[in-house]
């Protein structure tokens, strides 16, 4: 009886006064746009002049008639798509004569008006769904009997105009997107947001809503309508036996199944509604046996509150008999809670709406007070007086319970997720969970500062919005090992970045199934220090190898200007090395090192430089010991003089750090080119430092070397090579006179009285007139010519391609030079020295060098048995 009386309800009471409208010429894209943002399944067109006027109306329907193709589509005005006339219902009406025009016309809106023709208000298709109370027919009905043929589905792929043109040609208002397995539903209202978005070459599943809403085949149409009422939603999808969807489920289908038998019964109880109301006694029996299925308590009472009638239901909830309860006033169920001003009002709305509904508090027979759902009914006899009041309510008391623990759950699952998400971003590891199409749906600090979003904004984003192709690439053939296997799957990956510098992730990744979503957990921890600690140790080893080998300095600092390279990005490395103390104009020589990457034209003029204090980077670093930067050199004014070189070298910023020795003197300079303008990072710096180290290691040791060869080849006395080492320089002068037949000369040179000397005024002038006469010898040689130290007072030398003439020649210069160069003792006394020499040239009978020391010693004696202070050549006739 009480669906009946909620059919009888007049539209009027439901219908929705705000009207939603636009002029003519509204371009569909406004109109959408402003349906979208009412939540309006519909707007009146209306004329501009007369805005009482309404010329049609445009509808969500409607929408899926638009040409997607047509790229000018959303520009069309409104009034070349909209239905007109518009369909019209009085005022008087009932939601009865409106559910059945909706199914005469198939439409879903109709224009509620006055006596005068006035727009009031719209009513639709689902207002009249929700207000019927067509709750009795839908607990006896379950969602297979009305589901009529397998639902339209489409690819999330497929382009929005083939889906539109797909709904309107199966005369659908939904569809089943299919989006790798998860499934989503395209309706009539993402088709309008999609059009107030002004876009329409979208794919379905960009469209869609995720996921698909389902309710089991056997589910009841009373479930289903609560479940339409708690997502807010029109389509749920119908779930088999084995969990497929075999169909859709709307508000329409609900009001088609139901309507026929429904509809007939309200034509009967309409035509026999005179006859009801005079025999009301008799309705109300009917009713109550109508009733007694009703899992709600039903309590029907007369005008003065007296209850005439209850339901089973009612005895369950208060614990009053039928008859303890019938002939009593309502008040026997009040909790007293509720002030005088709360039933005033309640009665005041019933009197002006015919019906009130709420939440009440009542007290049951055991004086247990509880919450209840109620809706009070009036109904009129035939001169419009209230006979009785339909009172139909629930026990809310389970649901509050049930309402209290799902809260606390929540409240406990909202702390756990709190801690869990606050554990996860506090650790020092980049995690994400992603699901099989690559979207995230985990995602904490640690990888959101990596992938460069906020974590709200990547929750939802697939992989390939913020990766690479090639990163993607590798990610997704992780992710199906991992779902292959069911093992961890590691793997060491670079990335770029803040500053554009690679970093390297140790990754590991393991696929979980939830339900039947497919997860993969992915857990990288930041592993570039460790990864840089072992280049800088590999480097490391590699040029202790090559000092350990003694191999040349350049090559040694060309190998670490090739690994600063490849550490520090779009970078070239050059070496200049102190090539002694500072000068009397303030500047520093320098020689080339290494600068493997450099062109040789910048290479040539490296070497035999000077550096002042104040050339560009180089030069305060080589002479303060502290580095220099430059992040811009175009506006540096230190590269003025040098401006034109960089531009032709592309560099945009120069870094200039000094290579020191462990007692603070500086060796050298490590300067890098930057294509970008910039500053090291704290890596990159590391590399520097640890580099130069390095470099003075390699520096010292070839210095060291250097020095002890000096030592080992040198006499230390005079700075000419000593005995062993001209001996060695004078044996490959032999080989190469005697393979290619040229001349070969030998000097003996002595000098004479050097024993009265080191008697006479001692040994240190003795050492002092020695290394007088080794530089007077210097003076007359070439730069081919052998010179060194025999031992004592004695000289030799070796003159390549020179005869026995020229050999006297120079043995006649060499004598005079020291005959008349002074030589000055310590104390100003001067003395005059004089040296004899032995003169020889190789002649064919000669199988070894020492025939020819052997006669320019004989010649040297014969000069001083001669007087001394003279030269004597010895041509073999003396052997």
């Amino acid at each position: 009886m009480s669906t009946l009386m909620h059919y009888d309800l007049p539209v009027a009471r439901i219908l929705q006064r705000e009207l939603l409208v636009c002029s003519p010429d509204t371009s569909l894209a406004v109109a959408a746009s402003r349906m979208h943002e009412a939540r309006c399944g519909s707007i009146l067109v209306v004329d501009e002049a007369m805005p009482e006027r309404i010329l049609g109306i445009w509808t969500e329907k409607d929408a899926l008639s638009l040409d997607f193709n047509n790229p000018n589509a959303l520009e069309r005005p409104v009034a070349e798509v909209m239905s007109s006339p518009v369909k019209t219902l009085g005022e008087g009406a009932t939601l009865g004569e409106a559910a059945v025009r909706f199914k005469q016309d198939s439409i879903r809106h109709l224009l509620v008006v006055d006596d005068a023709g006035r727009p009031l208000g719209v009513v639709s298709q689902t207002d009249v769904v929700n207000n019927q109370g067509i709750e009795f027919y839908v607990h006896l009905r379950n969602v297979e009997s009305v589901v009529k043929s397998r639902p339209l589905q489409v690819d999330a792929e497929a382009p929005m105009s083939q889906v539109v043109a797909q709904m309107r040609q199966a005369r659908s208002d939904a569809a089943i997107v299919s989006a790798k397995g998860v499934l989503g539903i395209l309706t009539g209202q993402d088709v309008l947001r999609l059009i107030s978005q002004g876009t329409l070459n979208l794919n379905a599943g960009r469209v869609a809503s995720f996921p698909l809403v389902v309710v089991p085949r056997d589910a009841t149409l009373y479930q289903a309508r609560q479940l339409f009422a708690e997502r807010r939603i029109r389509h749920l999808g119908v779930q088999g036996a084995d969990g497929s969807v075999v169909g859709l489920l709307s508000y329409a289908d609900i009001l088609d199944s139901v309507e026929q038998e429904y509809v007939r019964e309200l034509q009967a109880a309409l035509a026999d509604q005179a006859l009801r109301l005079q025999k009301s006694e008799q309705a109300l029996a009917l009713a109550s046996k109508v009733a007694e299925a009703s899992l709600e308590a039903i309590m029907i009472t007369d005008h003065r509150q007296t209850i005439r009638s209850v339901n089973p239901a009612f005895s369950l909830i208060t614990g009053y008999e039928a008859e303890e309860a019938v002939g009593c006033d309502t008040r026997l169920l009040k909790s007293g809670l509720h002030d005088r001003s709360f039933y005033e009002t309640m009665y005041e709305q019933i009197a002006r709406h015919g019906e009130w509904r709420g939440e009440i508090m009542n007290r049951r027979k055991n004086g247990e007070i509880y919450p209840e759902s109620m809706t009070i009914t009036a109904v009129r006899n035939a001169a419009g007086i209230v006979s009785n009041y339909i009172c139909v309510f629930s026990d809310l008391s389970e649901q509050r319970r049930s309402e209290q623990d799902l809260a606390e759950s929540r409240q406990q699952l909202a702390q756990q997720s709190n801690l869990t998400e606050s554990i996860l971003d506090t650790l020092p590891v980049m995690l994400t969970v992603r699901d099989e199409s690559g979207r995230f749906v985990v995602v904490n600090e640690a990888a959101a500062a990596v992938l460069g979003k906020g974590k709200p904004d990547l929750v939802g984003l697939l992989d390939s919005d913020v990766l690479p192709e090639e990163a993607v690439k590798r990610l997704r053939e992780d992710d199906q090992k991992a779902a292959q296997t069911g093992k961890v799957v590691v793997r060491e990956e670079r990335m770029a970045g803040d500053s554009g510098t690679p970093r390297h992730y140790l990754s590991y990744r393991r696929a979980i199934r939830l339900g039947r979503r497919q997860l993969t957990i992915a857990a990288a921890v930041d592993i570039t220090e460790r990864k840089h600690a072992e280049t800088m140790l590999a480097v490391e080893r590699q040029v202790l190898r090559l000092i350990a080998e003694d191999a040349p300095l350049q090559r040694t600092l060309e190998l670490l200007c090739s690994k600063i390279e490849k550490a520090v990005s779009q970078a070239r490395a050059m070496v200049l090395l102190r090539d002694g103390p500072v000068d009397e104009d303030g500047a520093i020589p320098v020689a080339f090192g290494a600068a493997p990457s450099l062109p040789a034209w910048y290479r040539a003029t490296l070497a035999h430089n000077r550096l002042f204090p104040g050339d560009a980077t180089c030069g305060p670093a080589l002479h303060f010991g502290v580095q220099h930067l430059s992040d811009a050199v175009a506006a540096d004014s230190r590269f003025d003089q040098s401006r034109e070189v960089l531009e032709r070298l592309a560099a945009s910023a120069v870094w200039s750090t000094p290579i020191m020795s462990p007692g603070r003197e500086t060796l050298g300079v490590l300067t890098l080119l930057l294509d970008e303008a910039r500053r090291p990072t704290p890596l990159e710096q590391e590399t520097l430092d640890h580099s130069c180290k390095m470099a003075a290691i390699a520096i010292e040791r070839s210095r060291a070397s250097a020095e002890l060869q000096r030592l080992a080849t040198t006499d230390t006395l005079t700075g000419l090579a000593n005995r062993s080492r001209f001996l060695d320089a004078s044996a490959e002068e032999w080989a190469r006179s005697r393979r290619f037949g040229h001349p070969l000369a030998v000097l003996m040179i002595d000098v004479d009285h050097f024993k009265r000397i080191n008697d006479t005024y001692g040994h240190a002038a003795g050492d002092a007139a020695l290394k007088h006469i080794a530089s007077c010898l210097g003076i007359g040689v070439r730069e081919v010519d052998r010179l060194g130290r025999m031992g004592g007072e004695e000289f030799a030398m070796v003159l390549p391609e020179t005869d026995g003439v020229g050999a006297m020649q120079v043995a006649e210069r060499l004598r005079q030079a020291v005959a008349s160069t002074p030589f000055l003792l310590a104390d100003g006394v001067p003395l005059r020295l004089t040296v004899s020499i032995g003169v020889t040239v190789r002649v064919e009978r000669d199988d070894v060098l020492d025939r020819l020391f052997a006669r320019a010693d004989e010649a040297l004696y014969e000069a001083k048995r001669n007087g001394r202070n003279q030269a004597v050549f010895n041509n073999g006739a003396l052997s």
